[in-house]
């Protein structure tokens, strides 16, 4: 009875650790605490899968969508985002308030490597941190369509469900995450600015000709 009693307590003991363990991946962020959050959350989409040892999609596209692989609903989402510079843009609108840490414990080395793999940053990345509270339910079983608009590539991206006291239920696993590779805009190189001056000097002379005419 004595060796149950003590396995008994040993057992117990290592749950209640592991359950802690488990509850500090979920660190919060200002004004938004942990409920017992559990991975889940997930960043979906069109993209590519990054390559090994990263993991994640690599987005293509201005859009993404976020849902829960249980089907929970929540009664808010956030979206909280790292990068290798500086965060730029808005999601839905909503321009991203700035973070001094990522609220995920242990997130920040996978997307040091996820950035490494998309070729965004080399070494050790220098990370800066923010997030978008959308004020966007998420449906029971569904998800929802979030734009972004200015976002620099190379911005990892993952979700927060929140329930309706404003805890968070609901994270997103690395696997899970998501990395722009779509919203930025292409700004022409120097040689294709000269050819492009040069066209167009080249019809207005053609015009200045033809009104002479």
């Amino acid at each position: 009875m004595r060796i149950s009693s003590r396995v008994l307590v040993i057992s117990l003991a290592l749950l209640l650790l592991s359950g802690a363990a488990f509850a500090d991946k979920c660190v919060g962020l200002p004004g938004y605490t942990c409920d017992k959050a559990s991975e889940g959350a997930f960043i979906g989409g069109a993209g590519t899968p990054l390559g090994a040892p990263g993991a994640g999609l690599l987005l293509s596209g201005n859009s993404f969508t976020v849902g829960v692989h249980d089907g929970t609903g929540g009664a808010d989402v956030i979206i909280v985002a790292a990068t290798a510079g500086t965060l730029t843009g808005t999601l839905d609108g909503i321009g991203f308030t700035s973070l001094s840490s990522f609220p995920e414990q242990g997130a920040t080395g996978a997307i040091q490597t996820n950035l490494q793999e998309a070729g965004f940053c080399t070494g050790a990345c220098t990370l800066s941190f923010g997030y978008v509270d959308l004020h966007t339910a998420l449906p029971a079983g569904g998800s929802i369509t979030v734009t972004a608009s200015g976002v620099g590539n190379g911005t990892a991206i993952y979700a927060l469900i929140l329930n309706s006291q404003g805890q968070i239920i609901k994270i997103t696993s690395n696997s899970s995450s998501g990395v722009t590779d779509g919203g930025g805009s292409t700004v022409p190189e120097p040689a294709s600015l000269s050819l492009l001056l040069t066209g167009l000097c080249g019809i207005g002379s053609q015009a200045f000709r033809k009104l002479r005419r």
